[in-house]
């Protein structure tokens, strides 16, 4: 099961790209204020097809940042009655990579995403694994590469988790020793 929260002031009815393709299991969460409270009739359609429950919070705003707060929020109360499902937070916000970071070094599986299909891994980033399965020649790495990848909205959130698992891959060679022989 996975579930889903939209920071709708940030991705828009672009964040709702592939609810159609969620399962009853999944839930999605749409967080929207006064400023961003409308969608598009193609976006709408999607909704009314999909098979998994939507909910709509309207958050409370008058500060700044006020719906991303709640968002996360709701993550750390949505966690505690649920820790074994998978989250996804769908915004185009780099700062929820940080609560996303947290929540996974507690073992839970929160990453962000611009969009649901995104989270699923679309048609664009379906073409990209082909090319990094042509490249790196370990499974497991590979699959780690690309759910990077799919999961991830930036190339900084990509790089930083690659890095930081590369940093704990035992045949990993220190780069300064290869800079070294090759100057030398």
């Amino acid at each position: 099961m996975s579930i889903y929260l939209v920071d709708f002031e940030n991705v828009k009815s672009d964040g709702l790209a592939g609810v159609d393709r969620l399962t009853k299991n999944d839930r999605v969460y749409i967080f929207y204020s006064e400023h961003a409270n409308s969608m598009t009739f193609a976006t709408y359609h999607d909704l009314v097809k999909a098979t998994a429950p939507i909910y709509t919070i309207k958050a409370v705003t008058g500060a700044k940042n006020a719906l991303d707060f709640q968002l996360v929020s709701y993550l750390g109360y949505m966690i505690n009655g649920e820790p074994d499902a998978s989250y996804f937070i769908i915004s185009q916000d780099h700062g929820f990579e940080t609560a996303a970071q947290f929540w996974r070094d507690k073992k839970t599986a929160v990453d962000v995403a611009k969009s649901i299909s995104a989270a699923l891994g679309g048609s664009a980033s379906d073409s990209i694994a082909k090319e990094v399965r042509k490249v790196l020649t370990d499974p497991e790495e590979c699959e780690f590469v690309i759910k990077c990848i799919r999961e991830l909205s930036t190339k900084t959130g990509i790089n930083n988790r690659i890095a930081k698992k590369i940093r704990h891959y035992p045949h990993r060679r220190d780069i300064q020793a290869d800079k070294a022989a090759v100057k030398g």
